[in-house]
């Protein structure tokens, strides 16, 4: 996203409808149903079984994600500065509890947001952050706050999201 655009978090049910991960998810669970229908009732059932729970599996999972976002608009809608990243993530609260929610990067600050187990609002500046480590696995960046004390985040584009911590200028080369 270019960050001297204007932040446009209108959420939309076409973006999720989409994805590539909900079509997936659709068929596998169109095979699954249609898999085990055909073992117990014939072929020619199991693929109509298959074919019914895909179609609307495809139209379930995405609203499902679409309504789970909806609580995050008007807090998204509250950062005033524009973005630089805004991705879904797990992270790390106090008392070490995961939460799912939004790591939004703008040029002064990360934000994390989350309404799972109660509202959780944290905002670091470039000030709070003595470093950030990309984990071997690939999925899990951990943002030190001092020497003991750090925010581990979980999520499949941490590789993305470190490089664009890196590009602007989040960690020391």
């Amino acid at each position: 996203m270019n960050p001297n655009e204007q932040n446009d978090h209108k959420i939309r049910f076409s973006d999720y409808f989409g994805t590539s991960g909900s079509r997936i998810l659709s068929v596998l669970f169109g095979l699954l149903a249609g898999g085990a229908s055909a073992l117990f009732l014939g072929f020619l059932i199991g693929v109509l079984i298959g074919a019914i729970v895909t179609l609307l599996t495809s139209f379930i999972l995405p609203y499902l994600l679409y309504r789970a976002d909806i609580p995050y608009e008007a807090l998204k809608n509250a950062i005033v500065a524009p973005f630089i990243f805004d991705e879904r993530v797990r992270f790390t609260v106090r008392g070490g509890r995961s939460v799912g929610g939004f790591f939004i990067l703008t040029d002064q600050s990360m934000i994390f947001l989350s309404v799972e187990q109660g509202k959780h609002r944290l905002e670091l500046s470039r000030e709070d952050v003595k470093s950030v480590v990309l984990e071997e696995d690939r999925y899990t960046i951990r943002i030190f706050l001092n020497h003991t004390q750090f925010i581990q985040v979980v999520s499949g584009v941490c590789i993305e999201m470190y490089d664009v911590l890196r590009e602007n200028r989040w960690i020391a080369n």
